[in-house]
């Protein structure tokens, strides 16, 4: 687990972690969920401290609010990642109380708070909205709240945390240390509904706090209540079933203080086609050292599972196993699927133990595709908790192959992510940009033969073609004068004028001197390298997008398509999903629009604006946002797209972060004359020497001249030696940073 911590004196010191609450309002087919944590700092100084958490890799964060023990709320805003550290840093040196919102992947945050008053107790709310996936049965969601950060495999990133081996989170006493609180509203009647992971409280029925609370359908509703005296060790998850959620339907959301509309569409397709025929399955098997216990037994049966389902006509079968290693069950290449590779490979997968060591997974992949068969499309199915760092590496790898593959022989790569602390962002994303579905799958969860046929048919399931969204708008609009830019007319006589000019450019030129003394050739040129095209943003379309283009559908695998429309022109009443079936038969699916019943703030723009950042990150964009023969401006234009978007729907991204700084003056000295500890190592006292004798001075404050002299104090002395030794280990051990990650597990 992390938590919140800070260093003094080379020592990891935790802070009292009060209380954690997390409230979720779910709502068509998404939740918002705000995450409280209340911290104490039982310090006799002011300190600075750091601590990560987990975050689902498809969620936007959108809200950010420090609230001081005195009841003040400072709200924070999304600002440039370097400007919102510099605005951080500079608060902090000020002495003014400051918090930071930093995601170092796409599923985890750290916040750093920044002179906690001693004895006094700190509150960070953060609000994120996230959509629902689905789930075993039809009609049927699942809401995952990760409260857990498994340990990693690979070198971390620099940005990103390593964690602490020591417990961090400390229970009070006196209160609950967890409580999870979910407000559950369907479209129709709830008919299932519990927790797989967890024993919760459950109580049908709307919120009689609410006004209109008698009117509400009874069954419609649901609250669910968790509390524990001590932190979970696997992560949190809610499902439930209500006839017609998997119905088309599409909702609107108007921005309070933008002219944009946002909007989502989402349904679970139902449809026969023919299956594709004479296939590869490539069943790539996560056996490191994470996967051991009740995973490696999941992985098991899914196995099994996925084996007596595959089609029996001219089908070819591998499967590969990998943890710091890789080892295919047949070297020589997939095999025909007959009896008896069906009975050769079930014996292969009932001897399976999480024994691979390390999650290599990129080598892996990279394997998998290399070996391949061309004369078919192939299917890669991953079963893998995730735990690794190279989140990037893999997604890269993943893309580059599905684009090389040959029309005749296209590359789908899917995944089944099994554990109570799957990493969401290597799951999904490669499943994203693998054209492939995605499934959870808990390692208490008994059952999940559904889920594992919702993953087949989107293998089998033939390319649909020209998929696109018609929402009610124009892509492209005539152009119109924005505000921001003024015409101007050309005067009378400006075409004589620049008759004129040319007339003085064609002048004649002096005659060139081919010997001139005052050169030297063999000077080098020191004039600067010009500068990088500058970039120059175009205004924001008509119609963002996300997915920007939409590869397929997948029947059972839930489509979620948003959009976030420019302009007050009224809500589009219908939106229209359109594309081509294998053999030319158009679809054209109208879906009517409703209005959202989300809390009012702008989550569903936030979301919206999340999942456009998220194409521009994997390289899906209009090709004339930049020249792209130009890498360098093509990637800072994307950059800039992407800080533009984050920066307007106040969502925390790669590049951008959330700053809250509270304004008034600070009632605690400034950190420079105060022991402050931070997240890496702790200002202390330290030695200076001055003057002809080589004095010895016990600095508290370098701008101060109460500087004490320790030259006859032989304690004094001792001790201001000591702390400048610990502060150069400290400073050594920053910079030579070393793993604390266990490499033999995944």
């Amino acid at each position: 687990m992390f938590g919140l911590y800070y260093t003094h004196q080379t020592q990891v010191i935790s802070l009292p972690l009060l209380a954690v609450r997390a409230k979720a309002s779910i709502k068509e087919l998404s939740a918002q969920v705000k995450l409280t944590q209340t911290y104490a700092n039982d310090a006799s100084f002011p300190i600075e401290a750091k601590y990560s958490f987990p975050i689902p890799a498809r969620a936007a964060v959108y809200g950010f609010t420090m609230v001081k023990q005195d009841g003040t709320r400072v709200v924070g805003s999304v600002l440039e990642k370097h400007e919102a550290r510099k605005t951080y840093t500079t608060a902090v040196e000020k002495g003014q109380q400051a918090s930071l919102v930093e995601q170092h992947s796409p599923d985890v945050f750290q916040v750093s708070v920044g002179n906690i008053p001693p004895k006094e107790q700190v509150e960070i709310e953060l609000l994120y909205a996230t959509e629902l996936g689905e789930d075993e049965e039809n009609d049927s969601v699942r809401f995952h709240l990760p409260v857990n950060i498994g340990a990693r495999y690979g070198k971390a990133p620099e940005s990103t945390p390593s964690p602490l081996t020591t417990t961090l989170l400390v229970a009070s006493s006196t209160t609950p240390f967890l409580s999870i609180t979910a407000d559950v509203e369907a479209v129709a009647a709830i008919s299932k509904i519990g927790s797989p992971s967890h024993t919760v409280s459950t109580e049908l029925g709307p919120d009689p706090a609410l006004r209109n609370f008698q009117e509400l359908p009874f069954a419609n509703y649901a609250r669910i209540s968790l509390s524990s005296d001590s932190a979970l060790d696997k992560d949190f998850v809610l499902t439930f079933k209500s006839a017609g959620l998997d119905a088309p339907r599409c909702v609107a959301e108007t921005h309070p203080a933008l002219p944009t509309t946002a909007l989502a569409l989402s349904f679970v397709p139902r449809f026969t086609l023919p299956d594709l025929a004479r296939q590869e399955f490539v069943l790539l098997v996560d056996r490191s050292g994470s996967m051991d216990g009740a995973r490696i037994a999941a992985a098991r049966k899914a196995l099994i599972v996925l084996l007596r389902a595959l089609p029996h006509q001219d089908t070819r079968l591998q499967i590969v196993s990998f943890g710091g290693r890789s080892a295919p069950l047949w070297p020589d290449g997939s095999r025909a699927y007959t009896q008896t590779t069906l009975e050769e490979a079930t014996h292969h997968v009932d001897g399976m133990q999480a024994d691979f060591g390390g999650t290599e997974i990129r080598r892996a992949l990279e394997g998998c595709f290399q070996g391949r068969a061309l004369d078919r499309p192939t299917s890669v199915l991953v079963l893998t908790d995730g735990e690794a760092y190279d989140v990037d590496g893999v997604l890269r790898v993943v893309k580059t192959a599905v684009a090389a593959a040959p029309d005749s022989a296209p590359l789908r790569v899917s995944v089944l992510g099994i554990g109570n602390s799957v990493s969401t962002a290597m799951c999904e994303g490669i499943a994203r940009v693998g054209n492939g579905a995605c499934m959870l799958v808990g390692e208490a969860e008994t059952s999940f033969t559904g889920k594992i046929a919702r993953l087949l048919k989107a293998a089998r399931a033939p390319l649909l073609s020209n998929i696109t969204v018609d929402w009610g708008r124009p892509v492209v609009e005539e152009s119109t004068l924005e505000d921001d830019f003024e015409v101007v007319e050309k005067e009378e006589g400006a075409k004589e004028e620049e008759a004129v000019e040319k007339v003085d450019v064609a002048e004649i030129k002096p005659p060139l001197n081919v010997f001139d003394e005052t050169m030297d050739p063999t000077q080098l040129d020191q004039t600067e390298p010009p500068p990088p095209a500058p970039v120059v943003l175009p205004p924001p379309p008509t119609v963002q997008q996300s997915p920007f283009k939409i590869r397929n559908l997948f029947p059972g695998t839930r489509v979620n398509v948003y959009a976030i429309l420019q302009g007050r022109s009224s809500i589009p009443q219908t939106v229209t999903l359109r594309g081509l079936s294998p053999d030319g038969a158009e679809i054209a699916l109208p879906v009517p629009v409703t209005t959202s019943r989300l809390p009012s703030t702008p989550a569903l723009h936030a979301l919206a604006a999340r999942k456009i950042i998220q194409d521009l990150e994997d390289g899906q964009h209009n090709e004339a946002l930049a020249d792209p023969a130009d890498a360098d401006l093509l990637a800072r234009t994307v950059r800039a797209s992407m800080v533009r978007l984050a920066t307007t729907y106040s969502v925390s991204s790669a590049h951008t972060s959330f700053v809250a700084v509270d304004e008034a003056l600070p009632s605690i000295p400034p950190p420079s004359s105060v022991p402050v500890a931070t997240g890496r190592g702790a200002t202390s006292p330290r030695l200076r020497v001055t003057g002809p004798r080589r004095r010895f001075q016990f600095v508290t404050d370098p701008g101060s001249d109460s500087d004490s002299d320790v030259e006859d104090d032989p304690a004094a002395l001792a001790l201001a030696l000591s702390s400048s030794l610990m502060q150069l280990s400290v400073s050594l051990s920053a910079s030579v940073r070393l793993p604390l990650v266990d490499t033999t597990r995944g």
